[in-house]
């Protein structure tokens, strides 16, 4: 007796079926020729590839991309075990070529050496056009979509889901550095317009997957986000400092952009937006106070905690993201002023030393007066 089961997965991760400890490829697997890598075959129908209760052994599966749901087919008492492994995915934009001249470049092999990795965790998985109506060899954009994951393992391993995300998490984070800087064309070797890009979904252990578990759970695919050289930094909300210094009333924020004015995903990235305090000459102050250094979320750098603690006119607050700069309106701080000790009195002991409500000029003269006529009429 055979079962067909289906799981709903909504996370982008590769799923790997494993009965007794090895692995059962999926049913449109396409092997090379030593049987060391495989391709994935898109159906031509619908149903192609899902297992059939009169067919197939035990564990086959198949990934339905369109509905998010793992087709595993169950026959025996054999457990079939489902490993989730962690999936980097880039698309990028070329300029105008022809698929064939994309293929004489070697994408594969300049993205390898770039990010030292073996090529075989690189995958072109599709090449569109921008006008698929148009002829294969007339130049036209295209649209480049690459998967970087690490092979499937034929046997299960001691290896852990953790190693595997902090291995593609530094991956994305080398591309995304690469493209915030503008470098991403030389690393690869091609002229690229744009690139976006899909991070590897963190494992249950790891602090990140708070924010997926989060998401709400749908059949969309999770939009990707877009990278490019940044350009500018755009102020969107002032530093508002209080008149004496302080917390500032109004906390800083920021946006990356590119030369077209578009929000640049840097969160993608570990990089992060410095602050500095600097006066009119352009040098840099004390006392800015707080956490100076802040992660992007998407192209957002948002402070929450920055005080300035020192007085001064026409200050600036300067942000860094490596060699763009962008720097405030300008700041002005007063000096607090002092104010001398008092002694408050004590109806109960009265002390020369108490502080008393000042007394009028005329008040005085007055009662210099009476004293002196006091004396005079005593002599008399």
């Amino acid at each position: 007796m055979a079962v067909r089961v289906a799981v709903f997965y909504s996370s982008p991760q590769r799923l790997d079926v494993y009965v007794d400890n090895s692995l059962v490829a999926p049913t449109n697997t396409l092997w090379n020729n030593d049987h060391s890598d495989y391709t994935l075959q898109e159906p031509s129908f619908d149903g192609q590839y899902v297992p059939q209760l009169n067919s197939g052994a035990h564990g086959s599966n198949y990934f339905d991309g369109t509905y998010k749901m793992m087709n595993v087919l169950l026959r025996g008492s054999a457990p079939a075990e489902i490993h989730t492994s962690p999936l980097v995915f880039i698309s990028f934009g070329l300029p105008a070529m022809t698929v064939d001249e994309f293929y004489g470049k070697n994408l594969v092999s300049n993205l390898a050496l770039f990010l030292k990795i073996p090529t075989n965790m690189i995958r072109v998985t599709k090449v569109i056009r921008e006008d698929s109506a148009r002829r294969r060899r007339r130049a036209t954009g295209l649209t480049v979509e690459v998967e970087i994951s690490q092979l499937p393992e034929q046997q299960i391993s001691n290896s852990t889901s953790e190693e595997k995300f902090r291995t593609l998490q530094n991956i994305a984070d080398d591309l995304g550095k690469a493209a915030v800087s503008g470098n991403l064309s030389q690393a690869t070797g091609i002229d690229m317009a744009s690139m976006h890009i899909l991070p590897p979904t963190p494992p249950p252990t790891d602090p990140a997957w708070r924010m997926v578990a989060d998401v709400e759970v749908t059949r969309e695919d999770p939009v990707p986000s877009f990278v490019a050289s940044v350009a500018r930094l755009m102020v969107m909300q002032e530093p508002l400092p209080s008149d004496h210094g302080g917390p500032l009333i109004q906390q800083p924020s920021l946006k990356a952009l590119d030369e077209e004015g578009n929000c640049v995903s840097v969160g993608v990235t570990s990089l992060m937006l410095v602050a500095m305090l600097k006066g009119p000459g352009g040098l840099s102050l004390p006392g800015l106070q707080g956490n100076t250094t802040v992660l992007f979320v998407s192209c957002w750098a948002n402070y929450t905690d920055l005080s300035i603690n020192t007085a001064g006119e026409n200050m600036t607050m300067v942000f860094y993201l490596n060699s763009v700069k962008v720097q405030s309106r300008s700041i002005t701080i007063k000096a607090a002023t002092t104010v001398g000790p008092t002694v408050d009195p004590d109806l109960d002991f009265p002390s020369i030393f108490d502080s008393v409500s000042p007394v009028k000029s005329s008040t005085l003269y007055l009662f210099a007066l009476i004293l002196s006529l006091s004396l005079m009429l005593l002599r008399v």
